[in-house]
């Protein structure tokens, strides 16, 4: 793998000696940025994630520390997953201006939350930095070996929601009619580890940055169907068993870390 990606990059150097000087840079700056990503990358921590609940598959390669594809992020899904974490950060600081203007709605420190909640099950692995604009606890449930990172809680009109903020392609945005399918489990995950009831997903629009709210209701017959789930995981785990694929939702696979590991097993 190592020798013929060389190979590769030789090709590129071959191809870039006859460009002119501006596309040669813009030719380098893009493998830059591909060389940074696929470097940093490296082995997922073997717990259960919101965002990858949707494949009992998936969850159970990850929990069991099976090796992800070979790391080839192009230089789009960077600047993608670059563009979606700005903005992220600038509704979260948009969300704690409403309460200076006037509005009754509250961003609330979820490491504060649960503290006074005396979640106790839930480790807080890195706490808020306001002043830093670094908005996102991220935690760690004890029992359910889950992990992640939370956009947000927020006290609106009296109320307790969770929010969750998704930003994507005008194509997608223009058509969006509700919570996408994908995302349903991580919408149950978050009220499920905070005791609530209700996940508000903000859809953002990436190329004018519009929005869309819409309101997604957990029951508890939901919640205990998310338990069921990470249970029958856990049996696989415990026996080292791949689950047999499940149906899933249009674009589940297009981003996942093992989809060629999965082919291959089909």
């Amino acid at each position: 793998m190592r020798s013929s990606l060389k190979s590769v990059m030789r090709l590129i150097d071959v191809a870039t000696e006859k460009l002119s000087v501006e596309d040669a840079f813009l030719a380098d700056l893009k493998r830059s940025i591909e060389l940074t990503a696929n470097k940093e990358s490296k082995l997922p921590s073997q717990t259960y994630k919101p965002s990858g609940m949707q494949c009992i598959r998936a969850m159970y390669y990850q929990v069991a520390g099976k090796e992800p594809d070979p790391a080839s992020a192009t230089y789009c899904l960077v600047g993608i997953c670059n563009s979606g974490s700005d903005i992220h950060q600038r509704i979260q600081q948009s969300v704690i201006d409403m309460k200076d203007n006037g509005i009754d709605c509250e961003y609330i420190n979820v490491a504060e939350f649960v503290k006074s909640r005396n979640l106790d099950y839930l480790d807080i692995v890195k706490e808020p930095d306001f002043e830093n604009h670094d908005y996102e606890t991220k935690l760690y449930h004890k029992t359910l070996n889950m992990s992640f990172l939370c956009d947000g809680i927020i006290r609106y009109q009296s109320k307790y929601y969770v929010l969750e903020i998704k930003s994507e392609s005008s194509s997608k945005w223009l058509y969006r009619e509700g919570v996408d399918k994908k995302h349903e489990h991580q919408g149950i995950a978050y009220p499920t580890v905070f005791n609530l009831d209700d996940t508000i997903f903000l859809y953002v629009n990436r190329d004018n940055l519009d929005m869309k709210a819409y309101m997604f209701h957990v029951t508890n017959e939901m919640k205990q169907a998310l338990l069921g789930l990470i249970e029958e995981c856990e049996g696989y785990v415990k026996r080292m068993i791949t689950p047999p694929k499940p149906e899933l939702p249009k674009g589940v696979c297009t981003y996942c870390m093992y989809k060629e590991r999965c082919r291959k097993e089909d």
